[in-house]
Order: C-alpha cells, then sequence, then structure tokens
C-alpha cells in the first residue's frame, strides 16, 4: 500500500497548531508507510488585509490580555463567522484554491481556525475541476473552549477533544452530530511512550521508575518531591517571582524538592536561576513579611522614606551580604540595631553575628532542602512531566493534554481570556488541578506545598488527570483520516478507470 499524501493547513499562532499537526504527521507515517506531509500557511500566503497579518499580530497580542480578549469576543460570534468567510471566499478563494492544488494532496487536514471553511469550498470546487474526490478534515486543537470559526459543515469530519467543545460545535457551530468524533487533543508521541512505561505512578512500580528517570535526566535528589515550572516555548510568564515563592515556601514546610524550571529561549532567566543566592532570597523574604511597611530589600531608603533609619538598613545588608545561611532572619530585630543617632554604624559585633547565627541556626532546622535546575529550551518534556509530581504552567491546551496524558497533577497560573479559559475549567471539573493567578506567587507555591504534603491528595488528581488524558488521540484520529483518505483514492481510481 503506498503512502499518503497530507496537506496541514496550519499557521504559527503559537505552537500548538504546529505541534498538533506534527503529532499527527508521525502517526501517519507509522501507520501508512511512505506517507509525506507539507504544512501550509494559506492565511499568510494567500488571503488579503487584516487576515494574512494575524501571525505578526498574535505574538503582541498575546503578551496584552486585555487586547486580546477585546479581538477575540469582537470575532467569536456566528455574524463575524459568516462574514469572515464570505470575504476571504470572494476576495481570495481562487489563491487558496490554486495554493492547496499545486501540492497534489490526498487529503487535507485543517488545524487551524482560520482555515476551514474556504478552504472546504476551496477542496469542493478542486474535487469538480480534477474528478477525483478531496477529503478535508479538521481537528481542533482546543480543549475546554474554542472559536466559531473552527466549524464548518463543509468539511468530511471534526476531530474534538471534549465534551466542552462538542456542545460548542452543535450550538454555536451548527454542526452535525454525526461529523463530530471526540478524539482527545493530537499530542506528541513520547506521551504515549512515558504512559504506558509510567502506568500507574502511585504505584511502586511507576514509582520506581519515576526514580531512574530521574537519575537519567541528571535529577541529582531523585528522592526529592519534583516541581516542573513552564512559562511557554519563549520561557514567557511570571517565571522568576513564581519560582522564588516555590523556594521559599517548600523549605518553610518543610519538603525537599527539586524544582525543575524550563527557561525556554530565555537564556538571561536560566543564567539568574544558575547564580542566584537562595539563602539570599528567603532572607529578604521573611524580612519583608515581618517589616511589611518599613523595608523591603534590596531597595535602598533614605533615613526619612521609612520605620529603619539608613544606618539599620546598611547594617543588614551587611549581614546578608557577609553570610552564608540565612542571616538577618532573626525576628523581632535585634535590640541592638537600635536608632539613636549615636550609636556606631560601622561594624556589627561579635556578639550580634553570633546571636543572629543563632537563631537562624534554630529557624532553618526545619527548612526542607531545595534544589532549583534551570533547564534551556526542552525536547524530551514527556520524560520530565513522567518524572514530576506537579506541573506549573499557563493554560495551554496542549501541555494540559499532554500532563492529563502522564497524570501529572497541574497548577494553572495564567489563560488568554476567551481561547484559554475553557482549559481551565476543563482542568478544575475533571479535578486534576487549580487556577491561581501569577499575580499571587505566594498563593501559587502555598497550594503547591499543600499537595506535595497530601498524599492521598495527589494521588487521587494523579488519577484524575489519567482518566482525562487520552495518550494515543493523535494515532486514533491518524488512523481515522487515513482510512477515509484510502477508500476515496481507492473510489477516485476505480470511477477513473470506468470513464475511461
Amino acid at each position: 500500500m503506498d503512502g499518503i499524501k497530507i496537506l496541514f493547513l496550519s499557521a504559527d499562532t503559537g505552537g500548538g497548531h504546529r505541534a498538533s499537526a506534527e503529532s499527527l504527521a508521525n502517526q501517519f507515517q507509522i501507520l501508512f508507510p511512505g506517507s509525506t506531509y507539507d504544512l501550509l500557511d494559506v492565511i499568510s500566503l494567500d488571503t488579503c488585509m487584516p487576515y494574512n497579518k494575524i501571525g505578526a499580530h498574535y505574538k503582541h497580542l498575546s503578551a496584552h490580555p486585555r487586547q486580546w480578549k477585546l479581538v477575540y469576543e469582537v470575532t467569536n460570534s456566528r455574524p463575524v463567522e459568516i462574514a469572515t468567510d464570505l470575504h476571504i471566499k470572494l476576495a481570495c478563494e481562487p489563491r487558496i484554491r490554486s495554493r492547496i492544488k499545486s501540492y497534489n494532496p490526498d487529503v487535507v487536514v485543517s488545524v487551524h481556525p482560520m482555515m476551514n471553511g474556504v478552504p472546504a469550498a476551496a477542496c469542493k470546487k478542486i474535487s469538480l475541476e480534477t474528478g477525483k474526490h478531496l477529503p478535508m478534515f479538521t481537528v481542533v486543537t482546543d480543549l475546554g473552549s474554542c472559536h466559531s470559526l473552527w466549524f464548518s459543515s463543509a468539511v468530511e469530519k471534526i476531530f474534538i477533544a471534549s465534551e466542552q467543545i462538542r456542545s460548542l460545535a452543535i450550538n454555536r457551530g451548527r454542526i452535525p452530530e454525526d461529523k463530530l468524533i471526540q478524539s482527545g487533543l493530537p499530542i506528541r508521541h513520547d506521551f504515549a511512550v512515558q504512559a504506558e512505561k509510567l502506568g500507574d505512578r502511585n504505584s511502586a512500580d511507576g514509582l520506581s521508575y519515576q526514580l531512574n528517570l530521574r537519575e537519567n535526566l541528571g535529577i541529582r535528589n531523585v528522592d526529592y518531591r519534583t516541581v516542573l515550572v513552564m512559562g511557554g516555548g519563549e520561557g514567557v510568564g511570571s517565571l522568576s517571582a513564581i519560582v522564588d515563592a516555590l523556594y521559599i515556601e517548600l523549605s518553610k514546610k518543610g519538603i525537599d524538592a527539586t524544582i525543575l524550571v524550563v527557561c525556554g529561549r530565555n537564556e538571561k532567566l536560566k543564567k539568574d536561576l544558575d547564580e542566584r543566592d537562595w539563602d539570599v532570597t528567603v532572607s529578604e523574604s521573611r524580612l519583608a513579611k515581618e517589616l511589611p511597611n518599613c523595608w523591603a530589600p534590596p531597595i535602598v531608603t533614605s533615613p526619612s522614606a521609612g520605620c529603619i533609619d539608613q544606618s539599620i538598613t546598611n547594617r543588614l545588608r551587611r549581614v546578608l551580604s557577609s553570610r552564608t545561611k540565612l542571616d538577618a532572619v532573626a525576628s523581632p530585630l535585634p535590640a541592638e540595631l537600635s536608632t539613636d543617632e549615636d550609636e556606631e554604624d560601622d561594624e556589627v559585633s561579635v556578639q550580634q553575628k553570633d546571636m543572629i547565627e543563632q537563631e537562624t541556626a534554630e529557624y532553618i532546622s526545619s527548612f526542607g532542602r531545595v534544589d532549583v535546575i534551570g533547564l534551556g529550551f526542552v525536547t524530551n518534556m514527556a520524560e520530565y512531566m513522567a518524572a514530576s509530581d506537579v506541573l506549573v504552567t499557563k493554560a495551554g491546551p496542549g501541555t494540559i493534554a499532554e500532563a492529563a496524558a502522564v497524570g501529572l497533577p497541574v497548577m494553572l497560573t495564567s489563560f488568554l481570556p476567551g481561547q484559554e479559559e475553557g482549559n481551565a475549567d476543563f482542568v478544575i471539573e475533571k479535578q486534576f488541578g487549580a487556577l491561581v493567578p501569577d499575580y499571587d506567587p505566594t498563593a501559587i507555591a502555598d497550594e503547591v506545598c499543600d499537595w506535595l504534603s497530601n498524599e492521598e491528595k495527589l494521588a487521587d488528581m494523579s488519577r484524575a488527570a489519567s482518566v482525562a488524558g487520552v495518550p494515543l488521540a493523535a494515532r486514533d484520529i491518524a488512523r481515522k483520516i487515513g482510512q477515509s483518505t484510502i477508500r476515496w483514492r481507492e473510489l477516485n481510481e476505480s470511477e477513473a478507470v470506468i470513464n475511461v
């Protein structure tokens, strides 16, 4: 049997669309040897303003949630969908049709919301022009909510990931139910491999596999709890503040842990994490809490700017910079650090240092041991997720689906309004995670610590994640599309013979 020529319609508006296409392509090549594929962005290449600039505007809009929300809500309606399709069809359909036809595909698969209605009409015209039916399918790459432009009844089938998307397709998109196939979100094959190897991560075998995996990944303390922190492929988001809060709260609550931070292409963040003095981070945090309105290091204040004068601030700084273990954390503030104007300001006495050291030793005796490892752009994410106990991330649909595939509880810290909001609902309703906004990193850390301190709760969340996960979704989708395409190809060939 010959392979299949697949044309994916996608665009680089976020990494999820391309990732879904490539995961499907991988399965086509496994299931139907000899298959080839191409990725085509017809919106950028063959449409007019404003549609052909969507890729250029994506990064800006995704970094400005309020603007994103406005654009999303204005465009996410049935009237706008009809108007958009009509405009693109009248102005651009011939170019889109010519572009698709030039690839001579056996099947067209859309993994982008703006590449459905008009491309489906173009495929229909190509079928009439060539006398061979060109099937087109849509694979929705959103998980809990999606844009109305995803839905066109002109395609053969629409593959969806959840009941939430099914409801939207029927009620808003007016798609006949027999055109919908609930399959799960297509994710990389590596996650299916890791899901099979890991099995039940709460079992003895699952734990043993996790420990071996951590060792293979170069994690020093394999028996520590492992928290994976992600902010997207570019290393965006409030990662630094979240990592600080996690380190502080894990330490304070006596939880031995390794924090793995995926910095992506953010080399500055990775370098900063590698060089950060975590003892000083904890010290400054405690001082800031004990003196909330007086002093927040490392800001230098003037004598009139707060309730601690410059001499006291300088002494605290000197102590912080001269010790290696959580100095200057004594509470209340040592009486020796008085505000008398005639007090000598140049040195901290040996007695003061000894007192601070003693109080510090008592304070840190109950601390958990925490390692922080900054990672660059990770290509073996499935292994890192399988090795982790909790994932801290934004509400991207692909990342959530990948975590669920390996039974990993998820702490969500942000989402794009409209598009990703339903993903957070999906996680919460399926009971394998929570949403705590990234503007409150301490609350994020508190919740994660609560999970890690409660074995039963963490196990329940892990099992719930596994129930929600569909690690073989890409294989199932590729098999259904491939089998349908082969039937159409055979029918086309038989009709061609009859016509001859």
